[in-house]
């Protein structure tokens, strides 16, 4: 994000003005991306963090893979994060998914575990990821890089593994 500042837009417009000061203006910018490239993230100025931790609702660390589940029960993918109107939690728990797996050597992939049909800015997300048509979330990724998270997003509901796993049904409220 610090390195593609430009191209990104708050979600509230009203905040660009803060954005541009925080971001594109700030005089330890360049500092902190050589750092990155370093592989440090520690001693940035906290200004440039533009997103703090994000969690899994369920992440299972196998021996050869990492599975990062997103329950999606009452609630659903939220289409922009606060910074940037295009970085996407679908995106952002995928590259998240991605990198922690890197880490330990692993393959890895993003579910959606979803109880309600998916919203129409989920199908769009989720199918535009999948086959390359959007890549939004992802400006910094090269093309090859995309594809590869693309390809690691997958579906389910609910119901679908209360059938295969029928203990399941009986301890969903």
């Amino acid at each position: 994000m610090i390195r593609n500042a430009k191209r990104l837009a708050p979600r509230d417009g009203a905040k660009w003005r803060e954005y541009r000061r925080r971001i594109i203006e700030n005089l330890r910018r360049e500092d902190a991306l050589q750092r990155l490239d370093d592989g440090m993230s520690n001693g940035i100025d906290r200004l440039l963090v533009l997103e703090g931790r994000t969690s899994a609702g369920c992440l299972a660390v196998c021996e050869e893979a990492v599975i990062w589940i997103e329950g999606k029960r009452n609630d659903w993918l939220d289409y922009s994060t606060r910074w940037d109107v295009t970085r996407d939690q679908l995106a952002r728990n995928t590259e998240a998914a991605w990198l922690y797996a890197n880490q330990l050597g692993k393959d890895f992939c993003l579910i959606v575990c979803h109880e309600h049909p998916l919203k129409h800015h989920e199908e769009l997300l989720i199918t535009g990821y999948r086959d390359g048509t959007w890549a939004g979330g992802w400006p910094h990724l090269t093309s090859s890089e995309r594809q590869l998270l693309g390809s690691r997003i997958g579906t389910v509901t609910w119901a679908a593994m209360a059938e295969e796993w029928p203990p399941l049904a009986t301890a969903m409220p």
